[in-house]
């Protein structure tokens, strides 16, 4: 199973553990809740699948590493308290609350969510002394005398043994209170996920390259090779700073992260074509119409890739921040409508805060909670929506001048291809085509993908349905 199939398995349970009867009390009770239990190598998006289901599924997220807590701090301090039973008084030992419960209710408190994920990670790594109270969690949702509050939903995550020595083989007991899924690195599962997280373009194209890149763990004569998805996208921020603050890439940066000496070096070369490109490609020129193709007569095949996905990520780009536009203005004109404005507003902190916004709806939604808080609210609302239409509309020129540059420079061959199927896995791309419609990519798609139009036109329809649903949600 790769990562986004085991994403899938984990949302679709905790939507069922969310689900509520028509007295309000959930379906399956609290003690059938079985816990779900990811395994598999570091740095293959474990975590950060709990937090994305969380934040699609509009609920809280709180995640902890086991292995960071004692059993003192995990089921809570002894304290002496005074009882009655009989007529008598009697000295009892009582627990103060789990560290662990009490951020929970902290989360409710600061998230504004009454249920949520909370995530377990390395939970095979727990001490001998801390592994009963670890069985009482997954079986009971509780931890020493306090229970996981009503709606929170426990996810777990570990490591296989040959990755981590501290790994202690779960039992039989231990399994059938959980469901277990093991994942395997996945390049296609990376690349969709990649794709709609801004991962830096020369790293995408670089492993559409060489897929068998994106994880190796393996022991040799110089010491351990270990490269993992993580470690790209730790590098892809690295890249961004880098590229902002014009510092040099070199090898000893991009060694830090691919702890691999040949793919550092075949990912260090890869780079300097991208950027070669980069450059004479840089600025609005493209989108804008000025710089109508390039001469590639004499670019060999891994150029030429490059160039396409260069393309690519300027196409998405463009449409990433209408869509961040788009999607502000709908929650701006939802709170302006409210009965309550203030609370919508928010909620709209709340969300700001949470870290689950992307640069370009971070700023988006920055500008709708202080247009709210300032001016008339309806007034704002309705005159920021309107910009932010006329801004998806005025873009669509622009991607489709990119893709005419693609065209015109690649041909209709295997690279512009990639590049058009490619566009296709982006979320917000395809919202942008749903929403402001895009001639140019239908007309691509007919020749490239032989779906007469058809294909790209019935995503995004789609994209707008689920778009819609979950608005209504």
């Amino acid at each position: 199973m790769n990562i986004l199939e085991a994403k899938n398995e984990i949302k679709n349970a905790v939507r069922i553990y969310l689900a509520k009867d028509a007295n309000g009390n959930y379906e399956i009770p609290v003690e059938r809740q079985r816990p779900t239990l990811v395994i598999g190598a570091p740095g293959i998006g474990k975590t950060a699948i709990m937090s994305k289901i969380a934040a699609e599924l509009d609920i809280g997220f709180l995640g902890y590493t086991i292995t960071h807590h004692t059993r003192q701090s995990a089921i809570g301090l002894p304290f002496i308290s005074q009882k009655n039973f009989g007529g008598k008084e009697y000295s009892v030992t009582e627990y103060t609350m789990s560290e662990i419960v009490a951020e929970v209710y902290e989360a409710i408190e600061t998230q504004g969510k009454k249920e949520g994920i909370l995530f377990i990670d390395e939970i095979n790594c727990v001490s001998e002394t801390l592994a009963p109270a670890m069985l009482e969690l997954l079986q009971h949702k509780k931890f020493g005398a306090h229970k996981i509050p009503d709606g929170w939903v426990l996810t777990a995550a570990g490591n296989p043994e040959e990755y981590n020595k501290s790994v202690n083989e779960l039992d039989m007991v231990t399994l059938d209170r959980v469901r277990k899924f093991d994942v395997e690195p996945d390049y296609e599962a990376f690349k969709t996920y990649a794709l709609n997280s801004g991962v830096h373009s020369a790293i995408v194209g670089f492993l559409s390259l060489n897929s068998n890149y994106l994880f190796t763990a393996e022991k040799n004569p110089e010491g351990l090779e270990l490269v993992t998805p993580r470690s790209w996208e730790d590098l892809s921020y690295a890249l961004y700073e880098y590229e902002k603050l014009s510092i040099p890439v070199n090898i000893s940066l991009i060694g830090g992260y691919i702890q691999s000496a040949a793919i550092a070096s075949e990912f260090a070369g890869y780079y300097a074509i991208f950027q070669k490109f980069g450059i004479i490609v840089s600025g609005d020129e493209v989108e804008n119409g000025k710089l109508a193709s390039l001469d590639l007569s004499d670019s060999n095949f891994e150029e030429r890739f490059a160039l396409a996905e260069i393309m690519r990520a300027k196409a998405v780009k463009i449409a990433d921040k209408a869509m961040a536009k788009a999607e502000a203005a709908e929650a701006a004109l939802n709170v302006a409508a409210s009965e309550n404005v203030q609370a919508g507003v928010k909620e709209l902190l709340q969300k700001y805060k949470s870290g689950t916004l992307g640069r370009y709806r971070k700023s988006e939604y920055r500008t709708v909670i202080e247009g709210l808080s300032e001016l008339n609210p309806s007034d704002f609302a309705s005159k920021y929506a309107a910009e932010c239409e006329a801004y998806g509309q005025s873009h669509v020129e622009k991607i489709e001048n990119v893709l005419s540059f693609a065209e015109k420079s690649l041909g209709k061959g295997q690279e512009l291809t990639s590049s058009v199927t490619s566009m296709l896995t982006s979320e917000n791309f395809v919202g942008f085509i749903a929403r402001f419609g895009c001639p140019k990519f239908y007309e691509l798609d007919s020749e490239l993908l032989l779906g007469g139009g058809d294909k790209a036109k019935e995503i995004a329809k789609r994209a707008l349905k689920d778009a819609t649903n979950k608005s209504v949600r």
